[in-house]
């Protein structure tokens, strides 16, 4: 016993000169990043912080990625997203306590936004990113209570009407708002379907704020669209972001193979 006790504080003696042990500086630092769990961020702070996570986290993922490819297997050139028009997803939180401002903070809108709809957030299904549909749906309570009352009366949703939506960034996108087949309200066309590539939107894991509101100058009805990452999200789906065209690549490389 006594020599069981001489050996462990020579291990300590040793962990001490070695500066194994935790500093005040150490301790101060652990308190802090454990009190972000609980913090609430604004929304240009969460902007902020998941550039950089993401930014730091996509290093990381391409070096593993290059050191696991196998070279036998030839790419096609074709899927590939080329640096210029990669945008990351932005205003992507891990704090359960978000919530969504009342006007789309889009520096590039400022002063431009008129009437504006409420937020309505959704976390994006198969069907939201299916290349066949392009479609977003949206809830039909909420439109009805917050956006249809925006419109003009020549503005008819039922035959549909051409909008350009903004992401957080401020760049357009064409998009349609219409009552598709008089059963639901969608943003549709090819714009939505380049929003959710550029974005690499994928099904459960992100979840979209959705804004309607009619600009200032033109007076036209717009969408604002900002997608999150889910805080229910696992640590392998943070990190996995699927390429455009990702199935496709899947079915080439295996016929490669």
């Amino acid at each position: 016993m006594e020599k069981e006790y001489e050996e462990n504080e020579s291990k300590a003696i040793k962990n001490y000169s070695n500066g194994e042990f935790l500093t005040e500086e150490d301790y101060c630092a652990a308190l802090t990043l454990a009190s972000l769990k609980h913090a609430t961020l604004d929304e240009k702070s969460a902007v902020a912080l998941e550039k950089l996570k993401r930014k730091n986290l996509g290093a990381i993922k391409g070096k593993d990625k290059q050191e696991k490819e196998d070279p036998c297997i030839e790419k096609d050139p074709s899927s590939v997203i080329h640096g210029s028009n990669r945008i990351s997803v932005p205003n992507s939180t891990i704090f359960y306590n978000y919530q969504p401002p009342v006007i789309p903070p889009v520096a590039a809108l400022t002063g431009l936004i008129g009437k504006c709809s409420r937020p309505f957030e959704k976390r994006l299904t198969e069907t939201d990113l299916t290349d066949r549909q392009t479609r977003l749906s949206l809830n039909k309570k909420h439109v009805q209570e917050f956006m249809i009352p925006l419109l003009k009366e020549d503005e008819d949703v039922n035959e549909g009407i051409r909008v350009i939506t903004y992401d957080i960034e401020g760049k357009e996108y064409e998009m349609k708002f219409v009552f598709w087949s008089l059963k639901m309200y969608v943003l549709t066309s090819p714009g939505w379907k380049t929003f959710y590539r550029e974005h690499r939107l994928e099904k459960d894991i992100d979840i979209v704020t959705v804004w309607m509101f009619r600009h200032r100058l033109t007076q036209n009805i717009c969408f604002v669209i900002t997608p999150r990452r889910s805080p229910m999200a696992l640590p392998t789906q943070l990190n996995n972001r699927r390429k455009p065209g990702g199935r496709k690549q899947q079915n080439l490389s295996k016929m490669r193979i």
